[in-house]
Order: C-alpha cells, then structure tokens, then sequence
C-alpha cells in the first residue's frame, strides 16, 4: 500500500474516531454535591421523609445518534436517613422495599430528546422497585453552571400501591397515602 494511501485511510480513521467523541457527550454523577430525597405522605401524622445517602448515575447525551440519548440512575435503598427512624426498618422491610432481595432502585430513560430551546425537560422513565417495572413521568430542570458542569433538578411520582409497597404490613393504605415524591438535586461533570 502506498503512502498515500495508507495517510488518506488514517485521516479516515482518524474523522470517525473524533467526530464519535465528539457527538458524544457523557455526564457523570458528583456524588458529594448531590441529593435525592423522597416524601411519603402519612395520614394526621407528619409526612415520613428522607435521603438516599448512596446513589450512583449518569448521563448520555449523542447529539449524531439521539436515539442513543440515556439517563440512568441507581440508589441503595438501604442507605436511607429518616426525619423518623420509626419507620426505617418498615422501609426496608419485606413488605415495603424489601432491601434484602432489592436492594438497588433503577431510574433508566433508555432515550430522551434534548431540547433545544428550554431548560425544562418532560420525559418517560422506567422506574424500576422490587420486580416491577413500570414507566413514569420525569419533570427536570437543566441548569448549566460550567462548561464541563450541569446542575439536573428532577421531580417525579408514583403510586406505591403499583409497586406493592406496604400492602401487608402494620401501616395499612388507610394510613399511607398513595403517593411518593421524589426530588432530585444532582450535579453531573462531563467525564
């Protein structure tokens, strides 16, 4: 193979390699700064609230490919701090989270469109609890603080009845509401 040949293949080469890093753009989770809390609504009793003290993510942003576009998350259930501790070993018991079998929750788009001209981002994501997968609504706020850092606020709800979180234990559905909220404060550096 001649010189010139061998030169136009590496230039090429070269083009693909590039242009692959740079239409993608990978974020990843700054755990220290970061914060995932969640409300469970209680009846004429103060709302049990708390946070995930482990948690781990990121972000895939394919401006060539979107539909490569993916955000996923994962938390330890088990590393929850309570306003009440009362109720942690409720929690985390087989009746509610049951973080002995499942210990890990999963947050997973598998695609979602960047937009172009807004901060706010409706999307629809898998939110995994136990074995039960089912999709929900994801409202997040992008706030771009630095080249290589985006703050991602995310707030998102689900039935606990879908998830059969609490069906057959002490606190019956006459005592908790139905609903869990969960708001995230999340910084991502671009790796």
């Amino acid at each position: 193979m001649n010189r010139y040949v061998k030169l136009f293949f590496c230039t090429i080469l070269f083009y693909f390699i590039s242009n692959s890093l740079i239409a993608k753009n990978i974020w990843i989770i700054d755990k220290e700064i970061s914060e995932i809390n969640f409300e469970l609504p209680i009846l004429l009793v103060n709302n049990i609230k708390g946070n995930f003290k482990k948690f781990d993510g990121s972000v895939i942003i394919d401006s060539i490919n979107k539909d490569k576009n993916r955000i996923f998350f994962s938390i330890e259930v088990n590393s929850m701090e309570l306003n009440n501790l009362d109720y942690k070993e409720f929690l985390l018991s087989e009746g509610f989270f049951d973080a002995f079998n499942f210990p890990i929750v999963i947050l997973d788009t598998k695609r979602f469109s960047v937009p172009e001209s807004s901060n706010n981002l409706e999307i629809n994501a898998e939110l995994q609890i136990k074995n039960i997968v089912q999709n929900i609504p994801v409202t997040v706020e992008i706030n771009h603080l630095a080249n290589d850092l985006v703050q991602v606020k995310a707030n998102l709800e689900f039935s606990r009845n879908s998830y059969n979180l609490g069906k057959e234990k002490r606190l019956s559905t006459l005592i908790l509401r139905d609903k869990i909220y969960i708001n995230a404060n999340l910084f991502l550096n671009r790796e």
